[in-house]
């Protein structure tokens, strides 16, 4: 064992920078419940000892994978040795009287909610969607037409050197469907600022949001949201239901509710999920001629 990731440890809870565990069960911090354990995975209290930590890391170049609430992730069951780093305890919000500053570990369904209450409309859309800000960005998540990146004044971040960065003109910035200029780039989102418009409606066009998705979603299962980018001109789910017949691989199926959706009955393992995505592939490609493209992260 490099003995580094025991001293990163050691490290973490000498000095305070938050809570970490060894040989954590990373079922519990993804939203599809699959996975095996890692050799230790860490959550930040502050951004502060973020950067402290994360500057460890990458001085004794210790292996690492950043995490929000997992929603967007199939994870293997095999053993990782590897420090997986949750964001979830950046949780701090900032409200001004048109903008909000957000820290990653923010759920993006909660503030949708909350600012939607207080009469600030814009991320409606977000509602029901079980995401941090930090992965929401990651990702450039969003429904019914609207992106997340269509909202945002900058984001900050942490560089691969360990270097604080803000970005702003994020139009100009690369930002498209399901496609962000940090997927290139390993670097850590700490937080952004995001533009609000008032609006008495607010409140209103946040349920009728959620109760959408709540009537064509499957909200309530263990789920990884859609699995597969809409191809241009063209719906997965559509295709998937035209072309597929076998409908489950054990404990993973296909959602009845929507069939971009694959779902963990129970007991799904990484291989019956990573199997059921591959024979989708296979079928909409034999009968359509079209390669579907994965969403979800696949961690081997």
């Amino acid at each position: 064992m490099n003995r580094g990731y025991l001293d990163f440890i050691h490290y973490v809870n000498k000095y305070q920078l938050g809570l970490i565990s060894k040989d954590e069960d990373l079922k519990k911090h993804n939203t599809f419940k699959i996975g095996g354990k890692c050799y230790c995975l860490y959550k930040p209290d502050c951004i502060d000892n973020l950067k402290k930590a994360y500057r460890y890391i990458l001085l004794n170049k210790l292996d690492y994978f950043v995490i929000g609430n997992g929603s967007n992730l199939l994870i293997t069951d095999e053993y990782q040795f590897r420090i997986y780093i949750c964001l979830k305890g950046l949780n701090k919000i900032s409200l001004n009287d048109n903008t909000i500053e957000i820290e990653s570990g923010v759920m993006g369904n909660m503030l949708s909610k909350k600012l939607s209450l207080l009469n600030y409309s814009g991320l409606e859309f977000l509602a029901g969607i079980p995401g941090t800000i930090g992965g929401m960005i990651y990702m450039n998540a969003g429904s019914n037409n609207k992106f997340i990146s269509d909202t945002l004044e900058s984001i900050t971040y942490i560089d691969e050197l360990g270097k604080i960065c803000t970005m702003t003109n994020i139009r100009e910035k690369g930002f498209s469907y399901r496609s962000t200029p940090f997927m290139k780039r390993k670097v850590i989102i700490l937080s952004c600022i995001i533009k609000l418009i008032r609006d008495d409606n607010a409140s209103k066009l946040y349920y009728e949001c959620l109760n959408n998705k709540i009537n064509s979603q499957p909200l309530s299962e263990y789920s990884a949201g859609c699995i597969f980018k809409n191809p241009v001109g063209f719906k997965s789910w559509q295709l998937i239901k035209d072309s597929v017949k076998i409908k489950s691989i054990n404990d993973a199926a296909i959602s009845d509710k929507h069939a971009n959706f694959l779902i963990n009955k129970n007991h799904a393992t990484f291989k019956d999920m990573h199997n059921l995505i591959n024979m989708i592939k296979e079928e909409v490609y034999n009968k359509h001629n079209i390669l579907l493209e994965t969403e979800v992260t696949i961690v081997e």
